[in-house]
């Protein structure tokens, strides 16, 4: 009964202050955090003014408590919530991607990285935690920016391609690199380097095998079963994201990985009715609930509005802007595009969530590190379609 109530609590605040923040034309993945945070962190913070007549309920809305409760139903909407993002890469356009798309991708997912990493460094996180920090400040969320591109009529300019493209190849590096870090996390370090290579063949085996072989596998499948309703080829879609999500497992990796690929993988197959469906479940209850879960689940402690914090902002906006920019250069854009590649590429908004609810739930980062990538996120997700606005309208 508790996971209802917790459920209704969450969502509800999610869904209204998601809604609100989309009609002053934010991005409600934002206000659904806020939402979160509304139900745990900052209600808790005003019921702590009127102790001890209200220890109980401190008590009943702490992570700790609810956790126990929405633990499964957390870790399922992750798994849908990647399927939808899977659903939003074309495989093609990324086996056709271009040079600056690819430049900018990895110039754009290598600097992120490396100044997470420095950061959770230089404050004593443990090695794979300063790699988890890396991880979830260089993913970027192209939708902001895409959204913000078409509204501008910008889509179709070199820097708009640019930023689409980068886009895709951005999220197959990202998963790539979780992957590799999901391999090495039963080790907490470095493992032995026979270990390393194995667990980077397995990285590399199952992402593409994913992205050449999945997709074969979904068209066999639903030629198969071409005469289903399509309620019932909806079941067969979540029954092979399971099953992918059940593959990775076993491979050592994230279920949510699995998730992922089989996203990209029936992409071609579902139809228009099919994905409509999908993503109404995927980015209208489970997105939600999830995204209010990481607003619950932060924390206002000294640690997180420290240096620290102003520090992981800064690592995650320069290190997007100047890799974008240095990637467009060198793929030969102009200065003015370059410099709006770097800030379309700085978005943040799902999967880097997901990459430090992960790590979070490994004990590999603590809470108040996890916190401050969630403001971070927040900030950069509010910040980004604004600046991008200004900047096309100045340069573009």
């Amino acid at each position: 009964m508790y996971a209802f109530v917790f459920t209704v609590l969450l969502l509800s605040l999610a869904i209204i202050v998601g809604n609100r923040f989309e009609r002053e034309k934010q991005p409600a993945v934002v206000g659904n955090i806020i939402g979160g945070m509304l139900v745990g962190p900052v209600l808790i913070l005003i019921l702590t003014l009127f102790l001890p007549y209200t220890q109980s309920l401190i008590s009943f809305l702490s992570v700790e408590y609810a956790d126990q409760y929405m633990d499964v139903l957390i870790d399922f909407s992750v798994v849908i919530l990647m399927f939808g993002a899977g659903l939003e890469v074309d495989i093609r356009a990324l086996r056709h991607a271009g040079k600056t798309a690819i430049l900018v991708a990895l110039l754009g997912v290598f600097f992120p990285f490396l100044f997470g990493f420095l950061i959770g460094e230089n404050f004593g996180l443990s090695f794979l935690g300063s790699l988890y920090l890396g991880a979830a400040l260089s993913i970027t969320a192209v939708a902001l920016s895409v959204t913000t591109l078409m509204q501008l009529g910008a889509l179709r300019k070199d820097y708009g391609i640019a930023i689409v493209g980068a886009a895709v190849v951005d999220d197959i590096i990202g998963t790539f690199i979780l992957t590799v870090l999901l391999g090495m996390e039963k080790y907490g370090t470095i493992p032995p380097i026979n270990e390393l290579i194995y667990t980077i063949l397995i990285a590399f085996g199952f992402v593409a095998a994913g992205i050449y072989l999945g997709p074969f596998l979904a068209r066999y499948l639903f030629r198969r079963v071409s005469m289903f309703t399509s309620e019932e080829r909806l079941g067969i879609s979540l029954i092979f994201i399971f099953v992918f999500a059940i593959l990775a497992d076993v491979a050592g990796l994230h279920a949510m990985i699995g998730a992922f690929i089989a996203g990209m993988a029936v992409r071609e197959v579902l139809t228009r009715y099919e994905m409509e469906v999908i993503s109404k479940w995927s980015f209208g209850f489970f997105g939600p609930l999830f995204f209010a879960w990481v607003g619950f689940s932060i924390t206002f402690s000294g640690e997180v509005l420290s240096i620290f914090l102003p520090l992981i902002i800064a690592g995650a906006f320069a290190g997007k802007i100047v890799g974008g920019f240095i990637g467009a250069k060198l793929a030969g854009l102009g200065a003015k595009s370059s410099f709006i590649v770097g800030l379309g590429m700085n978005a943040r908004a799902a999967v880097e969530l997901v990459v430090a609810q992960v790590a979070l739930e490994g004990n590999i980062i603590t809470r108040d590190v996890f916190s401050a990538v969630v403001i971070m996120a927040v900030i950069s997700a509010l910040s980004t379609p604004l600046m991008l606005r200004y900047f096309v309208k100045k340069y573009g």
